[in-house]
C-alpha cells in the first residue's frame, strides 16, 4: 500500500481567506496542481477569482486517536 502525502493548500477566494486539505500519492504538490484542486471544490466560481495558492505539506496528518494527551479531555 502506498504512503499518502497530505498538503495543506491556503488560497484566497473573492477575498476571503479559504484553505483545504489535499492527499496526493506523489511527494510534492505544485501551485498548478492545488489550482485544479481548488477550481473542482469552487465549480461556480470563476478560477481567476483564486489567489494566493500556497502549499505546506503535513508531515504528521492526524489520525483519530491521535491527539497528544495533555489534550485530551479526562
Amino acid at each position: 500500500m502506498a504512503k499518502k502525502h497530505h498538503f495543506l493548500v491556503s488560497y484566497t477566494l473573492n477575498n476571503q481567506p479559504q484553505s483545504t486539505e489535499v492527499e496526493s500519492d506523489a511527494e510534492t504538490l505544485s501551485i498548478d496542481q492545488a489550482r485544479f484542486h481548488i477550481a473542482a471544490l469552487h465549480t461556480s466560481d470563476v478560477p481567476a477569482d483564486i489567489t494566493d495558492v500556497q502549499v505546506t505539506k503535513i508531515a504528521h496528518p492526524r489520525e483519530p486517536g491521535s491527539t497528544p494527551g495533555h489534550y485530551q479531555q479526562p
